[in-house]
């Protein structure tokens, strides 16, 4: 038999829900939405949710909770992946799903009738569309999550972007806002960003509260005042999210910090847009006591016109750019490096098209209190190139090379 519907995405997720006696309404599913920062917030509140009860994860870095964990091969997966493993987190016992949702799967409407009990907005940068077909496209998705917010729900929106009114318009659960600029519900001041400690306070209801994270970097501020909120929307003291925010753990692929023999620092991070590059660069030269180094690139098949305020972002920040390859699919490495350079007018650059090579030669040149930063890939393990899949890990070339002595 065959039964025709109007929205086949819509009936898909109807079906999949009543396979699975209707588990996503079973716990409470938070989504973050944004350029940059969608893995740190979601993760930090998936660490936070877990001090009081049990949370699921879902995003870039994995699917996991608890006993369960799985590999994750894109942002937000597939309804059938999705409704399996919300289905493995309720058997878990989780209470609460936190997840990354992304632009791309809001373009395909491929969760339109999922309906979330909260929702973030991050930020929202013009140099990042990907596969949409314009940045007011690929805004109006970003916008489609607060719409799919329940009633009785919560929107907890960044009120410093630009965006945030249009962002406020759409949403159809309570709005909550956060912000470091404008006046906010939940605001911070006395930000001390420190090489292994963020310090500010928090302004919430005419209270204050200090804040100390090992999530160092001010652009953490915004994703730790997005945590507060929003476990305080469900009832958590903040005296008890703030005490143990303390305790967060390292978010993998996230300005991750390798020590070299108290040499030199190595710095990991996911950043591929230029505001992830200037903020993650800001905070490298907070780290370093002498110069930055950066490896970077850009990604191929994805947006081309973020790569020029890319390579002026990494030339600015850092005193040494070693331009290189980030999963190139089909184009040539050399003109995405090319296109990187148009706005570029300095000369503290090179290219090494080989990311291997290049992490090497970043490395070689390290001197006693420089930090290496390695950015775009965070804990990628593969890199497409052309139709193949081909193995490359930051961490693990990082690692290769320190215990190789190759900087001795």
């Amino acid at each position: 038999p065959v039964v025709k519907v109007p929205d086949t995405n819509k009936a898909m997720i109807e079906v999949l829900s009543s396979f699975y006696d209707h588990v996503d309404q079973k716990m409470k599913i938070i989504g973050a939405t944004g350029t940059d920062g969608k893995t740190t917030v979601i993760s930090i509140v998936n660490q936070l949710l877990n001090k009081f009860s049990k949370a699921g994860y879902i995003g870039t870095n994995g699917i996991y909770c608890d006993g369960y964990k799985k590999d994750a091969y894109l942002t937000t997966p597939i309804p059938t992946e999705l409704f399996y493993s919300l289905n493995k987190f309720y058997e878990n016992k989780c209470k609460y799903v936190t997840m990354e949702v992304s632009s791309e799967r809001l373009l395909t409407k491929r969760i339109d009738d999922l309906k979330f009990d909260a929702a973030i907005f991050t930020n929202l940068t013009k140099d990042h569309i990907n596969n949409h077909k314009s940045y007011d496209d690929y805004r109006d998705c970003k916008l489609k999550l607060f719409s799919m917010v329940k009633p009785d729900g919560f929107c907890i929106i960044n009120i410093d972007d630009d965006n945030s009114k249009l962002f406020i318009n759409k949403s159809t659960g309570k709005v909550i806002t956060y912000g470091i600029d404008k006046e906010a519900d939940y605001t911070a001041k006395d930000i001390v960003v420190g090489k292994y400690e963020l310090k500010f306070t928090l302004l919430y209801n005419n209270k204050e509260y200090l804040v100390k994270s090992p999530l160092s970097g001010k652009y953490n501020v915004y994703n730790l005042l997005a945590a507060i909120a929003t476990l305080h929307a469900y009832n958590y003291k903040i005296e008890d999210i703030v005490s143990n925010i303390i305790d967060l753990k390292p978010i993998l692929g996230r300005a991750n910090i390798i020590n070299y023999n108290d040499k030199f620092k190595v710095l990991i991070d996911y950043a591929h847009t230029a505001n992830a590059l200037k903020n993650i660069l800001e905070y490298a030269n907070i780290l370093s006591d002498n110069k930055v180094i950066t490896v970077t690139g850009s990604a191929g098949g994805r947006d081309t016109l973020k790569r020029p305020d890319m390579g002026l972002a990494v030339t600015k920040y850092s005193d040494y750019v070693i331009f290189t390859t980030d999963d190139p699919r089909k184009e040539d490495p050399n003109d995405i490096i090319d296109q990187m350079l148009e706005k570029v007018t300095t000369k503290n650059y090179r290219r090494i098209t080989d990311r291997k090579k290049a992490i090497r030669k970043a490395i070689t040149m390290a001197k006693p209190g420089d930090v290496v930063v390695i950015a775009g890939r965070g804990n990628d393990t593969f890199m497409p190139v052309n139709d193949n899949l081909v193995r490359c890990n930051d961490y693990e070339q990082v690692y290769l090379n320190l215990n190789e002595g190759v900087n001795v």
